[in-house]
């Protein structure tokens, strides 16, 4: 983003903070639903158009997400985008900044430190039992940016909440995210693609490497699509 569309953004903080110190009582539902409203207006504010194609003929009433991750406002594109009520497994930093930590507690952000075995062990089981509890997760199994179109290896271990929980799992698919970091001038309308859920069933048999393999593959998939789509324009 450039200096004029920071401090748009920064702008919205005292108005956040207002928001989730009234908040602070409420439900889940609404929390969530009040930040995802701040979320949409994020992409008013900053001139930025976004699409989401959604190929679920029946989304599920919990599912698990898992998601490429290209930049650092990735969150507020997913929030803006699926419309049910979610959290993120998140790095525990992040409940450090400021504004993105208080929300990130109110919608009860799982979170894990990446130098430590022990409590990331303890962070998949706790995701798997906020799945059994009825409330759907969101996953970045890259664990970091990407920084473009392209994907990191994805973690198999990421998986396993899922199967604990025996949820179904829910492919999605950024594409141009990564512009958002830019300070140059932007070029592509995002996009946001929900893949039709995986159920249970369809990959109990399934090892954690293989089905992470087949949900990279057709995320890497989507975005070739999409890209060459557009070079065929």
């Amino acid at each position: 983003m450039n200096l004029v569309q920071w401090l748009r953004f920064l702008g919205m903080f005292p108005s956040l903070m207002i928001s989730a110190n009234n908040h602070k009582n409420t439900g889940f539902n609404e929390r969530w639903s009040t930040l995802q409203s701040y979320c949409r207006v994020f992409f008013v504010k900053m001139k930025r158009t976004y699409r989401v194609t959604n190929r679920q003929s029946t989304p599920p009433p919990v599912a698990y997400y898992v998601s490429n991750h290209q930049g650092t406002f990735d969150p507020i594109l997913l929030l803006a985008a699926i419309d049910q009520p979610l959290t993120f497994i998140s790095k525990a930093e992040n409940l450090k900044l400021p504004v993105i930590g208080t929300w990130g507690r109110l919608i009860e952000f799982i979170t894990f430190k990446r130098e430590s075995y022990d409590e990331n062990v303890g962070m998949l089981r706790q995701a798997a039992r906020v799945l059994k509890e009825g409330r759907s997760l969101l996953i970045f199994p890259e664990g970091t940016r990407s920084k473009s179109n392209a994907t990191l290896p994805f973690k198999a271990g990421a998986l396993l909440p899922a199967y604990l929980a025996k949820v179904p799992i829910v492919p999605v698919t950024q594409i141009h995210t990564h512009e958002l970091d830019r300070s140059g001038e932007w070029q592509h309308t995002l996009e946001v693609i929900l893949d039709e859920p995986i159920p249970y069933e369809a990959y109990k048999q399934t090892s954690y490497a293989e089905l992470t393999q087949k949900i990279q593959a057709q995320i890497e998939q989507n975005i070739k699509n999409s890209v060459t789509k557009k070079d065929n324009r």
